[in-house]
């Protein structure tokens, strides 16, 4: 697997205008098909949903200049220990972001652009364990 910048942006760009539609479904899918989660998120979520959409916009901006995003994600990765995230929990995010992008996506939803994404979100997802684990030495 590899990154690919121009697939995550071109597949980002069906996606994008459908705004919060996006953030709801995320969550919806994963609440649903991960309920032990759920207790992790507090009960009025807009904030959290506004916190994922600029999460991921960062990721899709910054794909191909890990100088700049792997601060922010070492960042984020670090943060999330206040929320007891663990290792674990990483698996769940990223099935409940390739299904929601899928979603959205539709026809544009390619193998190839599965295997984009899959890639950008296993590097983030790496690169904000790594740091967790270093801020919570």
């Amino acid at each position: 697997m590899s990154l690919n910048p121009a697939l995550i942006r071109e597949s980002f760009a069906v996606v994008a205008p459908h705004g919060v539609a996006v953030t709801d479904y995320f969550y919806n899918y994963m609440f649903s098909h991960y309920p032990e989660v759920r207790a992790m998120f507090p009960a009025q979520m807009d904030a959290q949903k506004e916190r994922l959409l600029n999460s991921i916009v960062q990721i899709v901006t910054h794909i191909d200049q890990l100088d700049a995003l792997v601060p922010y994600l070492q960042e984020l990765g670090a943060g999330h220990n206040k929320y007891h995230t663990q290792p674990e929990h990483y698996p769940i995010v990223g099935a409940s972001l390739l299904a929601t992008l899928a979603h959205f996506a539709g026809p544009a939803w390619t193998p190839a652009v599965a295997e984009a994404w899959s890639a950008a979100y296993n590097v983030a997802a790496q690169v904000m364990i790594e740091a967790a684990e270093q801020a919570a030495a």
